[in-house]
């Protein structure tokens, strides 16, 4: 961190020169103080102090921001195909620092996984936005209750009963548009806004934002989704059923999403890209490595910034709100594509990062720590998926509460 504020230190100079004292009068000398230990390292002095010392302090606390997390965190497990058959599972653990899972050894969903798809999970999400707990997915191309069906799961403990699981297709009535599917790619997670619950998801490429529940309809009580024919342009207008397109680019192919809030109220969406462009093989390493997550930000999740590109060679991000700080984990192919090697891709980690306060630039990446976990011994590698969510007091015992049961 030192080489970071000292970094910071210098980018700040104007007017001390490198080889002379003469530059330096005595209203630009420094005290005692992170100034005085830059000057005698590296021979200059910033000509403002205070905002020397604002940076270091900036740097610090964003630092201690993880200090902090409090995070249930969802994980999904592959196993290795065994006569056909591989074994999945989203696994239940907490995190203190945000960085280092330790297992509740609780498992939230399980399925296994056949050459000749039938049933399962893509990419599943848990979420809690209120008092329940809820599941998303996609399902595959040969589930007989459609192929890309946004499947739902709703309970007041995260242990998904799959005869329950719901299975939402697009609606064929009047007003809907037609579409083969549903969705195709990960969910953000389910959260709450002006007194429904919302989600979103993509479909065609596009990312679209679905209203499952009010205050009136509960979303178990769904049995299909209406994609509208036309964009809302308010919230209000999207009603319990009905989705909307809210994001779309000509020039990406837009997937997986991932939602978190900051302090001031802002809507930050993250989605998974990839340049219509790409002449890349479907999940070769170059496909792999020309993945990137964009940012993208609303006031009022109908109107949306232009897209950003915030990280590369990347997939799945997943996101969190913790005290109005916005944290972003993804599948972090980066080792894969600098070493040019594809099977260092099933051992992807989870990275993570922050968004930092004011500028909104992103801290430092650093990956997931399984503290207890055997990855890559026995039939598992491992987690591909990061499922951060971040609770209260009351939450917690609530879910800790779930295991005693």
């Amino acid at each position: 961190m030192k080489k970071i504020v000292l970094l910071l230190i210098l980018l700040l100079l104007a007017g001390c020169s490198e080889n002379s004292d003469e530059n330096i009068t005595p209203e630009k000398k420094c005290g005692d103080s992170i100034c005085d230990q830059a000057e005698q390292e590296s021979g200059f002095c910033p000509q403002d102090c205070e905002d020397a010392i604002e940076a270091k302090e900036t740097i610090e606390s964003s630092n201690e921001l993880s200090a902090d997390a409090q995070m249930a965190f969802f994980y999904q497990t592959v196993g290795a195909f065994i006569d056909g058959i591989g074994k999945n599972a989203v696994l239940i653990g907490s995190t203190d620092d945000g960085s280092t899972i330790e297992s509740y050894e609780q498992t939230a969903v399980a399925w296994e996984q056949r050459v000749e798809k039938t049933r399962g999970y893509g990419d599943p999400v848990f979420s809690h936005p209120s008092d329940s707990w809820t599941l998303t997915s996609w399902s595959t191309n040969e589930d007989p209750r459609g192929a890309g069906a946004m499947l739902y799961f709703e309970s007041s403990c995260p242990f998904v009963d799959d005869e329950k699981v719901i299975a939402l297709n697009p609606s064929t009535e009047a007003g809907c548009q037609e579409s083969k599917h549903m969705q195709i790619g990960k969910t953000s997670q389910v959260f709450s806004a002006e007194g429904g619950t919302y989600v979103f998801h993509s479909i065609m490429a596009k990312v679209y934002l679905s209203h499952l529940s009010d205050e009136e309809h509960k979303a178990m009580d769904l049995e299909s989704l209406c994609i509208l024919e036309d964009q809302v342009t308010e919230l209000s207008e999207l009603d319990y059923g009905e989705t909307t397109l809210v994001v779309s680019d000509d020039d990406f192919l837009l997937s997986d999403t991932a939602m978190g809030q900051r302090a001031d109220g802002t809507w930050v969406l993250f989605i998974k890209g990839i340049e219509k462009e790409s002449t890349c093989e479907k999940s070769s390493l170059c496909e792999l490595c020309a993945r990137s997550i964009y940012r993208t930000t609303s006031s009022d999740l109908i109107e949306w910034s232009p897209l950003e590109k915030v990280v590369t060679q990347a997939s799945i991000p997943e996101a969190t709100s913790l005290d109005g700080t916005v944290w972003l984990y993804w599948q972090d192919f980066s080792d894969a594509c600098d070493a040019e090697d594809v099977e260092l891709a099933v051992r992807a980690p989870i990275s993570f990062s922050h968004e930092l306060p004011d500028s909104y630039a992103f801290a430092e990446k650093d990956s997931v720590i399984f503290s207890d976990e055997a990855f890559e011994t026995g039939n598992s590698h491992y987690a591909t998926n990061g499922n951060p969510i971040a609770l209260d007091d009351e939450a917690k015992n609530s879910l800790k509460g779930c295991f005693e049961e």
